[in-house]
């Protein structure tokens, strides 16, 4: 999927599952979705800089 169609769906998504919502809820939404979204970058970030063991040689030893 390119980035334009990600951004048509994340826009379609917002608007289906703000229906029938109050501000209230729609901002508790958003702050959910925002600590997903954060977590999931960290997680991402944390698991590209563990190596694997089998990657590490024993040279310089």
């Amino acid at each position: 999927m390119d980035n334009d169609a990600l951004v048509i769906l994340a826009a379609v998504a917002s608007v289906q599952l703000s229906k029938g919502l109050t501000a209230e809820q729609l901002g508790l939404l958003a702050t959910f979705f925002t600590c997903l979204g954060d977590n999931l970058a960290l997680l991402a970030l944390g698991s590209s800089s563990n190596c694997d063991p089998s990657c590490t040689t024993n040279e310089g030893r």
